[in-house]
């Protein structure tokens, strides 16, 4: 694998990496300083079997944890250590990250499952617009590139949208991205030609509106990548299709209609406050409508909001507020208070040039998906920050 890295000044280096490295026979923790470092410390790492603790190191609650711990000091350790190869964290959106232990044997299925959904297409360059540090970067962005064989990896810190059309100019391109630039390419003026090239995106169910827009204007393709740090991958789906599909080793079920998995990529043990096990099949919190190893996500149990009788994910609600004039970001709620009259109300958090009327909130939801009945409010900020997989975070 030839890596093509883009520098600050656009100047291009082409590598080619050395994977042979010596073993340590401790845990060896990788930071994400910058892409180039991350890839020349992990890839040799991997391949030499060394065990890895993979973290952001802008996540000062994550970094401290680092410095103040030492993982070898949990109880059940020595299990974890006989079997698993890596540690990666949830990009801990909301709350401390949890940490996913992972044998080398459920990373490896798991790029190998995502080379088959390759199968039709000819992959000559892989352009990796994602950090590594988390395990969607690691599979999609590292690995499997490597494993296609022969191809080049494109990576820069941070790629403009306009940088990918360029990039994928030649075509038989994939493009490892998520929902944010997906959206941001769908913004840009120009048309180009991407019959031959592909994208994958995760991190968060794309909208249907942005992947239409998407593909009508760029002629290409998108498979989408539904899972978490814990569980792996679960299932994609191509498109806009409603449904999504299971993996092929992956076996769902629905438990209170919730998702249920069982699957060779689920971590094995976590580490949350202290290590524990995780038994399969394991059940998730997204609320699901199943039909045999296809499903239709509702969305997350704690992120669902009832309006006209049905149950909206709060997701959707953002990406119609987000239509509103003056309206950059928005981040919707649904919390919970006893001093409520219905103990719920909606909390809307805004990115907002001017101050909107409630009115006219209630009016725009009211026009997309039917009356709204539940109470709620409206904060503005400054900014709504976004972490390292482009998942809004309100502080």
């Amino acid at each position: 694998m030839i890596l093509d890295y883009i520098h600050a000044d656009n100047s291009r280096e082409r590598i080619e990496l050395d994977l042979d490295t010596d073993v340590n026979d401790k845990w060896l923790n990788i930071s994400s300083k910058n892409k180039l470092e991350f890839i020349k410390t992990f890839l040799p790492a991997f391949q030499s079997g060394q065990k890895l603790v993979l973290f952001d190191s802008k996540h000062k609650q994550l970094a401290k944890f680092h410095k103040e711990n030492d993982i070898s000091r949990f109880k059940k350790f020595d299990e974890v250590d006989s079997c698993a190869q890596l540690l990666f964290f949830t990009s801990g959106s909301s709350g401390f990250p949890v940490g996913a232990f992972k044998t080398r044997k459920n990373i490896l299925q798991e790029v190998e499952e995502l080379k088959n959904l390759l199968d039709s297409y000819n992959i000559k360059k892989v352009v990796a617009t994602v950090p590594f540090v988390h395990i969607y970067g690691v599979l999609a962005g590292l690995l499997l590139p490597m494993s296609l064989g022969n191809i080049e990896l494109v990576v820069k810190e941070d790629f403009l949208p306009y940088e990918i059309l360029s990039e994928t100019s030649c075509g038989n391109t994939l493009v490892v991205t998520t929902p944010v630039f997906i959206k941001a390419l769908g913004k840009l003026d120009e048309k180009v030609d991407m019959s031959s090239s592909l994208f994958i995106s995760s991190t968060g169910p794309l909208q249907n509106e942005d992947v239409q827009t998407l593909e009508e204007k760029y002629n290409t393709n998108i498979i989408q990548l539904f899972g978490s740090t814990e569980t792996g991958g679960i299932a994609y789906k191509q498109g806009s299709d409603a449904m999504w599909n299971a993996l092929k080793l992956v076996n769902i079920s629905s438990k209170n209609n919730k998702l249920s998995v069982k699957s060779p990529f689920i971590s094995p043990y976590i580490l949350d406050k202290e290590i524990k096990v995780l038994q399969q099949p394991f059940t998730t919190e997204d609320i699901i409508e199943h039909d045999n190893e296809r499903f239709r996500l509702i969305g997350r149990s704690n992120k669902l909001i009832k309006i006209a009788g049905k149950r909206i994910s709060a997701s959707h609600i953002e990406s119609i507020l987000e239509t509103l004039d003056g309206v950059e970001k928005a981040v919707v709620e649904l919390v919970y208070k006893k001093e409520l009259l219905r103990s719920e109300q909606i909390l809307i958090t805004l990115q907002s040039e001017k101050k909107i009327d409630k009115l006219t909130i209630k009016a725009k939801i009211a026009e997309c998906l039917g009356v709204l009945t539940i109470p709620f409010k409206v904060k503005y900020v400054d900014e709504i920050n976004l972490s390292a997989m482009g998942k809004k975070i309100v502080f």
